[in-house]
């Protein structure tokens, strides 16, 4: 899709490249205002970005300022950001995936620059509508008002930037005519290959670090640990029961699985099928059985009791999930459920050491900054490779004594955990295996 004057790659589009000083100078509530940056300048405090970033940030450059980086969590993508919006010197729109990672990118914006700029931040998103020469915003309000706004800018860097790859946003770079493009991200990848559509929208993927090549040095050292626990006879029959319900039905209807494709048309299906509903609810029972097998919550209270001194952080599945585990080892716990002000308020006391645990479900796996933890154990998650990219990140930020890592994974055996482990940990580096 495309409009008039809207930007393409130059590689694929050379007859529609935008000329940069287009964006100089433009119509705003029908005056004419200069939207052009000042020059800014990243404050001491906040120097000392890693050579990783100084290879990104020219990687981008001898690109013309377009294209994608992928960097391991934790390992400094939106201080890649601060760089670029220095370096390139004109006006730039932020966007997030969520209204926490705008409230957060803006915060940091404002530390940065704010005392260089003559007006505020601007935010677009969460009940505020204010533009300025920098704005951050989320993906569906840039959706939502990019055919307005989109001539106001001259870098776009799309944080989370596989996101963008969704049909909707897609219409985002399409209607933005800014030269400068930064896709930011740690896992670009998608499940349905959709990332292919982003290169002649933001530009190539210009650099790429993988964690082995960051840890030790800007990165703490890690491993991964796979722990494998049966179910007990009782659950082997329960499970095997329902399991059985979900796979002769399948089975029966021929779904090809291993795709996203035949799992959505699986889904569709069981929304009209009384036996497909029947499936999918016994699928869901035998899932339920393995992710809370007894043995397995035995094995997580020894790996709390081995950590007691170490910040740990417990993933699951689901909220449902992460509140049962929070009532039974009594951790505090942070889901989509949780407000602002409790998230924050948890959150601190994790930095300061207060709380040296905590439990979590799929809330903090995408972008919210997280004070540092070591020890991840990992009880349920998806098939993802992201997630499973993302909650190592979360024990891999950067910190001064360089403590060793350690990401647990806890496995049901002989269950559709097995599967979805391998699914998850297929092409993510790891140091060791237990």
């Amino acid at each position: 899709m495309g409009v008039p004057g809207a930007w393409h790659s130059q590689q694929s589009h050379p007859s529609q490249s935008v000329n940069p000083t287009r964006i100089l100078t433009v119509s705003e509530f029908g005056g004419t205002v200069n939207l052009k940056s000042p020059t800014l300048r990243i404050p001491p405090r906040l120097r000392g970005g890693g050579c990783q970033q100084r290879a990104a940030l020219e990687a981008w450059r001898t690109h013309d300022r377009q294209g994608t980086v992928i960097l391991p969590t934790g390992s400094g993508k939106t201080f890649l950001g601060l760089q670029a919006i220095a370096d390139a010197g004109v006006s730039a729109l932020v966007i997030t995936p969520t209204i926490d990672l705008m409230n957060q990118w803006h915060a940091t914006l404002t530390n940065a620059f704010g005392g260089q700029l003559t007006a505020e931040i601007g935010v677009l998103g969460g009940g505020s509508h204010e533009i300025a020469a920098l704005t951050v915003t989320t993906y569906d309000s840039a959706y939502r008002y990019i055919d307005e706004y989109g001539d106001r800018f001259g870098l776009l860097i799309t944080d989370e930037t596989h996101h963008l790859a969704a049909e909707t946003y897609l219409q985002i770079p399409e209607m933005t005519i800014a030269p400068y493009r930064l896709g930011l991200t740690a896992t670009y990848e998608r499940a349905d290959g959709r990332e292919e559509l982003l290169e002649d929208r933001m530009g190539p993927v210009v650099y790429e670090e993988v964690v082995d090549n960051l840890a030790g040095e800007f990165l703490s050292e890690y491993e991964t640990i796979q722990m494998s626990v049966e179910l007990t006879s009782e659950e082997r029959s329960a499970y095997d029961d329902e399991y059985q319900l979900y796979r002769d039905y399948v089975d029966t209807h021929d779904f090809d699985l291993w795709k996203e494709q035949g799992y959505a048309e699986f889904l569709k299906r069981t929304s009209y099928d009384p036996q497909g509903r029947r499936a999918l609810i016994a699928k869901q029972r035998a899932e339920r059985i393995a992710r809370t097998a007894t043995k397995k919550l035995d094995t997580l209270d020894n790996l709390l009791k081995r950590h007691h001194d170490d910040r740990v952080i417990v993933f699951t599945a689901n909220n449902d999930f992460a509140y049962d585990i929070s009532r039974e080892f009594v951790l505090p716990c942070i889901t989509h459920q949780t407000d602002t002000d409790e998230r924050t308020e948890i959150l601190e006391r994790f930095r300061t050491g207060e709380y040296s645990m905590l439990a979590t479900s799929q809330v903090l796996d995408e972008g919210i900054d997280v004070p540092a933890a070591n020890v991840g154990i990992i009880l349920s998650g998806s098939a993802s490779k992201r997630q499973y990219a993302q909650r190592l990140g979360r024990i891999l930020r950067p910190t001064d004594d360089r403590q060793p890592a350690r990401l647990y994974e806890i496995i049901t055996t002989d269950t559709m955990e097995t599967y979805v482990s391998q699914r998850r940990r297929n092409g993510v580096s790891s140091s060791a295996d237990g």
